[in-house]
């Protein structure tokens, strides 16, 4: 089985010594780099939540610069937690992250006389803990008595 093997690659060196462009096959022009496919256009809301959702609305007597503020000391609470990501628009914010393996996408918006929220549903075992956790949460934030440390 050598000496085929051996006879073989002498057979091939003599062939290309002889004429090297027929004893190597022509290699193949490289493809040309296919484009990298855009990015699908990013949506002009980015507070715009697909599918199911689950809501809370928290009634509170402030301002909405005050009430605002209190929903930001929420939101650097759950920054600090969780790692979850806020960006406000105007009296909306948009949250985004990973809560105990679960994707968030939430967003809350704080009007004169309540603070609604809206999430995306996370199926039948999280949905009651999650509104429960969440209208908690905000109660607690938008309590007259509660001082931020």
């Amino acid at each position: 089985m050598q000496r085929i093997a051996y006879l073989a690659l002498l057979a091939a060196t003599a062939a290309w010594a002889d004429n090297p462009s027929e004893a190597v096959p022509a290699a193949e022009p490289a493809a040309a780099p296919q484009p990298t496919p855009a990015p699908p256009p990013a949506s002009e809301d980015p507070f715009t939540l697909s599918g199911d959702t689950i809501s809370v609305e928290v009634p509170h007597g402030f301002s909405r610069t005050n009430a605002r503020e209190r929903v930001g000391f929420l939101l650097d609470y759950w920054h600090r937690r969780f790692g979850l990501q806020s960006e406000w628009r105007g009296d909306r914010v948009f949250l985004t992250g990973r809560v105990f393996g679960m994707d968030i996408k939430a967003r809350f918006e704080v009007s004169d006389t309540a603070v609604t929220g809206q999430a995306a549903d996370p199926g039948w075992f999280w949905r009651g803990r999650a509104e429960s956790y969440v209208n908690k949460k905000l109660k607690k934030y938008l309590n007259p008595d509660y001082a931020d440390p």
